[in-house]
C-alpha cells in the first residue's frame, strides 16, 4: 500500500502547511482558497485536486465540495490502478493564510473531511464500502510554545470512532521539522494532558477479516495477546497505575475482539511531565511510582 493511500488525514494539514513556494495571498476570500490547491507541492495529495466548488468559510477558512485526489502516475505500484480519494465536503477554518502562502505551518487550524471514500480494494477491505469522516482541530501558541490538539478523530457509521486530544509544552513553531520529529520532541516537550477514546462499530471485524484474507491468523494472535495481557497488567500495577484503571484495561483485553462498549484512556498530570521522563520509569521504583501517580491515569470501559 502506497503512502498516498494512507494520507487522507495528512492531506488536511499538507493542504495548508507546505506550499511549494512563497506566494502573495489573494485579497478575494474565494481566490485565496483556490490558491491553496495550486501552491501545494507537486507530491501533495491536494496539488491541483479536482474540486466541484470552492467558497469561503467561517472567519478565515474555506469549504471545498466534491474533492477528488488521484494518485500521481509515478507513485502507482506497477500493475495496480491509481487510487482515488473522494471527499464530499472539506472545510478548513482558523487558518493563517499569510503563513500558509509563505511555506510555514498555520499555528491554528480546524478541519473536517466528511464523506471520505477511497477507491482501493485493500483500503476497502479494512474500512469497508461506507464513507467515513476525519476531523482535526489544533492550536500552537507561539509565545508559550504550547501545542493543543483539541480534536483528532476518525469516525464512520460502520467503523466506530477513534479520537485523540491533548496538550504539550515545549513545541517550537520556529522549527517545524523539529516539532514534527518524535525523537526531538522527546527531548524538549512536556505532557500536559492526553486522552484516547475508542468505540468499535465494526472496524475490529474488518481488520480481522482483512488479516485473514492476507493469510495471517489473527484469532490465534488475539488469544495469545489475552494470555500476555495478564503479565502486562501486572507490569502496569508494578509501576503505580491505579488498580481501577488496570481492571478496566484487563476487562477490555479479555472482551476483545468484541468489546462491550467504548474505551477511554486519559492522563491529566498535576504538573507538566517531560516526555523524556517516561523512559526512566521502572517497576517497583519509588520515584517511578510517584511519577506515574502524578499522571492521574484514568481508564473507563463500559
Amino acid at each position: 500500500m502506497s503512502v498516498f493511500r494512507a494520507s487522507t488525514a495528512a492531506a488536511l494539514v499538507a493542504l495548508v502547511t507546505a506550499p511549494a513556494f512563497a506566494a502573495e495571498v489573494p485579497s478575494d476570500p474565494v481566490e485565496r482558497c483556490k490558491g491553496l490547491l495550486t501552491i501545494a507541492p507537486a507530491d501533495s495529495p491536494m496539488h491541483n485536486a479536482q474540486v466541484g466548488s470552492v467558497e469561503s468559510f467561517g472567519d478565515s477558512g474555506c469549504k471545498f465540495i466534491d474533492v477528488k485526489m488521484t494518485e500521481p502516475a509515478d507513485k502507482v505500484t506497477a500493475g495496480e490502478a491509481p487510487t482515488t480519494v473522494s471527499i464530499a465536503e472539506l472545510t478548513i477554518d482558523k487558518l493563517d493564510f499569510a503563513k500558509a502562502y509563505d511555506s510555514k505551518p498555520s499555528p491554528t487550524m480546524t478541519a473536517q473531511a466528511k464523506g471520505i471514500s477511497i477507491d482501493n480494494p485493500q483500503v476497502k477491505a479494512v474500512l469497508g464500502e461506507d464513507p467515513f469522516n476525519v476531523a482535526i482541530d489544533y492550536r500552537l501558541d507561539e509565545g508559550s510554545k504550547q501545542f493543543s490538539l483539541n480534536q483528532f478523530e476518525l469516525s464512520g457509521d460502520s467503523l466506530g470512532q477513534l479520537s485523540l486530544d491533548g496538550a504539550l509544552d515545549g513545541v517550537n513553531s520556529a522549527d517545524p521539522t523539529a516539532a514534527a520529529d518524535p525523537s526531538q520532541l522527546l527531548g524538549t516537550a512536556s505532557l500536559r494532558k492526553i486522552k484516547l477514546h475508542f468505540e468499535n462499530k465494526g472496524i475490529i471485524d474488518k481488520v480481522i477479516a482483512f488479516a485473514t484474507a492476507q493469510g495471517e491468523d489473527p484469532k490465534t494472535a488475539i488469544e495469545q495477546g489475552k494470555s500476555q495481557a495478564v503479565l502486562g497488567m501486572a507490569a502496569l500495577s508494578a509501576i503505580g497505575v491505579p488498580e481501577a484503571a488496570v481492571k478496566s484495561l484487563m476487562a477490555f483485553a479479555q472482551d476483545f475482539p468484541a468489546p462491550k462498549g467504548p474505551l477511554t484512556i486519559s492522563m491529566d498530570p498535576s504538573a507538566p511531565v517531560p516526555l523524556a521522563q517516561f523512559a526512566t520509569i521502572k517497576p517497583g521504583d519509588a520515584k517511578s511510582m510517584d511519577l506515574v501517580k502524578s499522571l492521574n491515569v484514568a481508564v473507563t470501559y463500559n
